[in-house]
């Protein structure tokens, strides 16, 4: 699990030329989305690339299928696998791609959304009132990962539905270790309200 979340971060890597930071801001944790969470989108391609084996062997045995329906089954298959294979490759940059930048200032979502767009919500740590984790069922306890859920003082955004559309609420599901990266966010939070202080 280490691989996925990195404490020694190169600000002056070219990677991270898009996220914009600030004079003497930096990167103190770069998080990415625990591998289980794609548990569910492999499940669903599974039974889904399952599917057109089981009508195949019901055309053939069962129904009888003339010849010519068999080479018509068979292009319909292949352009099943193909569109199959397209939602997979999607489906996995939008998971690989999904990153979280914490760094001295800013909570930084960059979320990819398609092939060729991305998505960055940010979000200071000076607004952050309370940081929770949220992690439930077996297979989140057991793999250590879960929600994180920033509350603040502004809007929030979220893409669970217990916490979708509540103001006040930036919700990040399947990261991993979240009650560390909780106590991470806090941390942050307090030494810039000291320093705000001195």
């Amino acid at each position: 699990m280490s691989h996925l979340v990195q404490f020694d971060v190169d600000v002056n890597d070219p990677a991270f030329l898009y996220l914009n930071l600030h004079t003497d801001e930096e990167i103190k944790v770069v998080v990415r989305r625990h591998w289980a969470g794609f548990l569910g989108t492999i499940a669903i391609s599974l039974a889904m690339a399952i599917f057109p084996v089981l009508v195949i062997i019901l055309s053939h045995y069962v129904f009888d299928a003339p010849s010519n329906f068999t080479f018509f089954l068979i292009v319909l298959v292949a352009s099943y696998y193909l569109f199959l294979l397209t939602f997979i490759f999607g489906a996995w940059i939008n998971y690989y791609y999904d990153i979280i930048f914490i760094t001295s200032e800013r909570l930084l979502n960059v979320a990819q959304e398609g092939l060729l767009s991305r998505q960055v919500s940010e979000l200071s740590l000076g607004q952050v009132q309370n940081v929770s984790a949220e992690v439930s069922g077996f297979i989140q306890n057991y793999f250590n990962y879960g929600h994180l859920v920033v509350e603040t003082a502004g809007e929030g955004s979220g893409e669970t539905q217990s916490k979708f559309g509540l103001q006040g609420y930036f919700t990040i599901p399947d990261l991993p270790d979240p009650n560390r990266l909780a106590r991470i966010i806090l941390e942050l939070h307090r030494s810039i309200h000291v320093k705000e202080k001195l």
